[in-house]
């Protein structure tokens, strides 16, 4: 991990927003600086050129047919231009590059006229050049010199003159110079600054996550899981963080809570039909039992055994079921044959309480085959159903009929069970499907509380809605499935 990654988020912020800005900053400043030089230098020029034409309008000839200017500044060292910093140099030649006219500065130089900057004049009237005052051999208050070479007439001259002016850049380099030390001076403090302020912004912005950090990190134990993180009020990322947070501990809650009680219905259930088999063992352990207490004796601990063994089944189901949808195997299954299967194994059950089950399977056209395949666990659709049906059995009093439908319709398929038993009150519709939660006592309908726990389960992970409705007159369930896709 690099040193900057092992920094905390807050510094981690700061660095990244001041590195940001710092680039920013130096791009913008280095853009500037191109554009000021680009300006400085076209007003310069502009200076320079509006200073030659006024030149080229004070030329003179004197009774000899010399040129002259009238400006008095030409004809005084260091005060030939109206710029503020001396030395600078002027020549006036005619169209045959012949110099006519000599500024005392240059002394024994004179400025650079060439032929391709002779052609460039005629054309543009005005050319622009930077030269080394050190390849003239004069003396100079800065090393380059900006000069104009440019066309003009004059009245009393038949020919084109050409005027050159070079005058030394030490005002733009000076204002330059004064400009780049601003940059290297206001920068850096711009930046300790910025990135000073960036650290507080980011403390501040981030303090809300350190308060909810201190307050999950005092949720030490199952009983602070009704404490909450605080909530920030503006609606931001992390006013949704503590929210979720929030969620989770609420879930958690619950999930701890529904444990709690899972574990002590869960140790009841236990308890109940392990203490009968200690009781059965104690009464075969006494002196000389009968051949028809024994065999009273058996059969009980067998029923007990077998209801230790269901529940145990049961519960561990329950456990694969809360694995989720990555512990099953989706595979087409035929919801009719699976339903058949189940019908036809509780027919044993439903003779010994004289209830009778009816079947009645409908196409949403009729005369069409059933369309019926779906997308599920076999064993566990087998084992939902046969809870939904198994109940209704249970449930039902002698002498009467459980009724087994199934339509099909072109997107779901829906399976319906319906009993004449007492039904389920309103209050316990929702809580029927909690785990031990029973409309009837054990001792009165056999059963382990679990069958319609692990029933809903199912469902949840094939994704089968569940309708209950129930009434003095009987339940009514319905299971309705999406088809195969």
């Amino acid at each position: 991990m690099s040193v900057f990654g092992r920094q905390g988020i807050r510094l981690r912020l700061g660095l990244l927003y001041l590195s940001i800005f710092a680039v920013g900053l130096s791009v913008f400043c280095a853009v500037l600086f191109q554009y000021f030089q680009r300006t400085q230098i076209q007003a310069f020029d502009t200076t320079l050129y509006n200073f030659a034409v006024d030149i080229s309008t004070n030329l003179e000839m004197d009774f000899v047919g010399r040129l002259f200017v009238v400006n008095s500044n030409v004809s005084e060292a260091g005060k030939l231009f109206p710029f503020h910093l001396g030395g600078s140099f002027l020549e006036i030649r005619d169209s045959m590059g012949k110099v006519l006219l000599h500024s005392r500065s240059l002394k024994e130089a004179t400025l650079p006229l060439d032929g391709a900057t002779l052609a460039r004049v005629i054309n543009e009237k005005a050319v622009f050049q930077t030269i080394r005052a050190d390849s003239l051999g004069v003396e100079s208050t800065s090393p380059d010199l900006r000069l104009l070479t440019y066309f003009t007439h004059h009245k009393d001259w038949k020919e084109p003159l050409i005027l050159q002016v070079a005058v030394p850049l030490d005002l733009p380099h000076q204002e330059q110079r004064d400009l780049l030390l601003f940059f290297m001076m206001g920068i850096p403090a711009f930046l300790l600054v910025a990135g000073v302020a960036g650290v507080w912004m980011s403390r501040r912005a981030l303090r809300p996550v350190h308060d909810m950090t201190l307050k999950a990190a005092g949720i030490t134990g199952v009983g602070s899981l009704k404490e909450r993180i605080p909530v920030p009020v503006p609606p931001d990322e992390i006013r949704e963080l503590a929210l979720t947070f929030n969620g989770l501990l609420e879930r958690l809650e619950k999930a701890f809570a529904s444990q709690d009680r899972f574990v002590a219905n869960a140790s009841h259930q236990l308890r109940t039909p392990l203490t009968i088999l200690k009781g059965e063992l104690d009464l075969m352990r006494k002196a000389n039992p009968t051949e028809a207490e024994l065999r009273a004796t058996m059969d009980s601990a067998g029923v007990e055994i077998n209801r230790l063994i269901q529940l145990v089944q049961d519960l561990l189901l329950l456990a694969r079921l809360e694995a989720g949808r990555d512990s099953i195997v989706l595979k087409p299954v035929r919801i009719d044959e699976v339903l058949m299967r189940v019908v036809a194994r509780i027919q044993k059950l439903s003779a010994a309480k004289k209830v009778q089950i009816t079947t009645h399977f409908a196409s949403e056209k009729a005369g069409e085959e059933l369309d019926v395949e779906i997308q599920g666990d076999e064993d566990l659709l087998d084992s939902m159903i046969e809870n939904f049906i198994e109940n209704a059995v249970k449930y039902s009093p002698p002498d009467s009929v459980v009724e087994v439908s199934m339509k099909t319709f072109p997107h779901w398929i829906e399976i319906g069970v319906k009993d004449n038993g007492p039904g389920i009150p309103e209050e316990l519709r929702q809580k029927i499907f909690e785990r031990f939660t029973r409309a009837q006592p054990s001792h009165i309908v056999p059963g382990s509380g679990l069958g319609l726990s692990i029933a809903s389960e199912i469902a949840r992970l094939h994704g089968v809605k569940i309708d209950l409705n129930g009434s003095k007159g009987g339940t009514v369930v319905r299971l309705t499935f999406s088809r195969a896709t």
